[in-house]
Protein backbone atom coordinates (compact mmCIF):
# COMPACT_ATOMS: atom_id res chain seq x y z
CA UNK A 1 0.00 0.00 0.00
CA UNK A 2 1.12 3.43 -0.65
CA UNK A 3 0.44 6.46 0.67
CA UNK A 4 1.83 9.85 0.13
CA UNK A 5 4.92 11.45 1.41
CA UNK A 6 2.78 14.17 3.47
CA UNK A 7 1.25 11.52 5.42
CA UNK A 8 3.81 8.86 6.61
CA UNK A 9 3.32 5.59 6.32
CA UNK A 10 4.62 5.24 9.79
CA UNK A 11 1.48 7.16 11.36
CA UNK A 12 -1.10 5.58 8.87
CA UNK A 13 0.07 1.98 9.72
CA UNK A 14 0.32 3.17 13.20
CA UNK A 15 -3.25 3.95 13.32
CA UNK A 16 -4.20 0.91 11.51
CA UNK A 17 -2.00 -1.41 13.37
CA UNK A 18 -4.14 0.09 16.47
CA UNK A 19 -7.41 -0.25 14.76
CA UNK A 20 -7.07 -3.76 13.44
CA UNK A 21 -4.58 -5.57 15.64
CA UNK A 22 -5.17 -9.08 13.99
CA UNK A 23 -3.33 -8.74 10.74
CA UNK A 24 0.92 -8.78 11.35
CA UNK A 25 2.53 -5.30 9.94
CA UNK A 26 5.65 -4.94 7.97
CA UNK A 27 7.58 -1.78 6.62
CA UNK A 28 9.83 -2.11 3.70
CA UNK A 29 13.61 -1.69 4.34
CA UNK A 30 15.66 -2.69 2.06
CA UNK A 31 19.36 -3.96 2.96
CA UNK A 32 21.68 -1.77 2.96
CA UNK A 33 23.24 -0.67 -0.29
CA UNK A 34 20.05 -1.48 -2.03
CA UNK A 35 18.09 1.98 -3.29
CA UNK A 36 14.81 1.42 -4.13
CA UNK A 37 11.65 3.72 -4.56
CA UNK A 38 8.74 1.53 -3.67
CA UNK A 39 5.01 1.98 -4.76
CA UNK A 40 4.42 -0.73 -1.51
CA UNK A 41 5.19 0.98 1.64
CA UNK A 42 4.03 -1.63 3.61
CA UNK A 43 2.13 -4.96 3.63
CA UNK A 44 -0.62 -6.57 6.28
CA UNK A 45 -0.37 -10.21 6.21
CA UNK A 46 -3.96 -11.26 7.55
CA UNK A 47 -4.78 -14.15 9.47
CA UNK A 48 -8.71 -14.57 8.36
CA UNK A 49 -11.54 -12.62 6.66
CA UNK A 50 -12.95 -11.47 9.85
CA UNK A 51 -9.53 -9.55 9.69
CA UNK A 52 -9.93 -8.41 6.44
CA UNK A 53 -13.33 -6.72 7.86
CA UNK A 54 -11.60 -4.74 10.70
CA UNK A 55 -8.58 -3.93 8.53
CA UNK A 56 -10.59 -2.73 5.69
CA UNK A 57 -12.99 -0.47 8.04
CA UNK A 58 -9.20 0.84 9.43
CA UNK A 59 -8.55 1.76 6.53
CA UNK A 60 -11.16 3.82 5.56
CA UNK A 61 -11.02 5.97 9.04
CA UNK A 62 -7.24 6.36 8.02
CA UNK A 63 -8.29 7.77 4.65
CA UNK A 64 -10.70 9.93 6.28
CA UNK A 65 -8.65 11.37 8.80
CA UNK A 66 -5.33 11.40 7.23
CA UNK A 67 -4.94 11.23 3.67
CA UNK A 68 -8.56 13.08 2.21
CA UNK A 69 -7.89 16.00 3.85
CA UNK A 70 -4.72 16.56 1.44
CA UNK A 71 -7.27 17.29 -1.14
CA UNK A 72 -7.77 20.76 0.48
CA UNK A 73 -4.19 21.58 -0.16
CA UNK A 74 -4.33 20.82 -4.04
CA UNK A 75 -7.26 21.16 -6.97
CA UNK A 76 -5.19 18.92 -9.47
CA UNK A 77 -4.33 16.36 -6.93
CA UNK A 78 -6.54 14.13 -5.59
CA UNK A 79 -4.92 12.02 -2.51
CA UNK A 80 -5.43 8.16 -2.63
CA UNK A 81 -4.28 5.01 -0.94
CA UNK A 82 -2.80 2.22 -3.11
CA UNK A 83 -4.18 -0.96 -1.81
CA UNK A 84 -3.03 -4.35 -3.30
CA UNK A 85 -4.89 -8.05 -2.45
CA UNK A 86 -2.97 -10.35 -3.36
CA UNK A 87 -3.01 -14.09 -2.43
CA UNK A 88 -0.11 -16.25 -1.90
CA UNK A 89 -0.47 -17.52 -5.46
CA UNK A 90 0.36 -13.81 -6.55
CA UNK A 91 -3.11 -13.31 -7.85
CA UNK A 92 -4.26 -9.75 -6.69
CA UNK A 93 -6.96 -6.88 -6.77
CA UNK A 94 -6.14 -3.27 -6.62
CA UNK A 95 -7.56 -0.18 -6.48
CA UNK A 96 -7.09 3.30 -5.05
CA UNK A 97 -9.32 4.01 -2.38
CA UNK A 98 -10.07 8.32 -2.81
CA UNK A 99 -10.55 7.58 -7.22
CA UNK A 100 -11.39 4.07 -7.56
CA UNK A 101 -13.68 3.45 -4.44
CA UNK A 102 -14.70 6.76 -2.66
CA UNK A 103 -17.36 5.32 -0.23
CA UNK A 104 -17.20 3.56 2.83
CA UNK A 105 -19.28 0.85 1.73
CA UNK A 106 -17.87 0.36 -1.64
CA UNK A 107 -14.35 -0.38 0.19
CA UNK A 108 -15.75 -2.87 2.79
CA UNK A 109 -17.56 -4.68 0.05
CA UNK A 110 -14.46 -4.43 -2.70
CA UNK A 111 -12.19 -5.98 -0.10
CA UNK A 112 -15.08 -8.66 0.99
CA UNK A 113 -15.26 -9.50 -2.15
CA UNK A 114 -11.54 -9.53 -3.00
CA UNK A 115 -11.11 -11.75 0.33
CA UNK A 116 -13.76 -14.16 -0.83
CA UNK A 117 -12.04 -14.52 -3.77
CA UNK A 118 -8.74 -14.57 -3.07
CA UNK A 119 -7.87 -15.35 0.32
CA UNK A 120 -6.01 -18.75 1.37
CA UNK A 121 -8.15 -21.67 3.23
CA UNK A 122 -4.82 -23.27 4.31
CA UNK A 123 -3.97 -21.88 7.15
CA UNK A 124 -0.40 -23.29 7.74
CA UNK A 125 0.75 -21.97 4.06
CA UNK A 126 -0.52 -18.01 6.21
CA UNK A 127 1.86 -18.86 9.14
CA UNK A 128 4.34 -19.90 6.11
CA UNK A 129 3.92 -16.62 5.13
CA UNK A 130 4.41 -14.53 8.17
CA UNK A 131 7.45 -16.50 9.00
CA UNK A 132 9.05 -15.83 5.65
CA UNK A 133 7.84 -12.33 5.88
CA UNK A 134 8.99 -11.67 9.75
CA UNK A 135 13.13 -13.25 8.69
CA UNK A 136 12.82 -11.30 5.55
CA UNK A 137 15.73 -9.11 4.84
CA UNK A 138 13.30 -6.72 2.91
CA UNK A 139 10.54 -6.62 5.23
CA UNK A 140 10.42 -5.61 9.08
CA UNK A 141 8.27 -6.14 11.51
CA UNK A 142 5.80 -2.92 12.85
CA UNK A 143 3.95 -2.91 15.73
CA UNK A 144 2.94 0.46 16.02
CA UNK A 145 5.53 1.11 18.60
CA UNK A 146 8.54 2.29 16.34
Amino acid sequence: MHVKDSVTADRFLALLADQAPQGHYFVAQPPPGIIMTAAIDWRVILPDNEAAAELATALWRGYESLVKPLGKRSRHEKPGIFIQIKNLAGDCDQFTVGTDVDKKDGLLHRVKESVAVLSSRNNEAVLREIEQTSSSDYWRSFTGQS
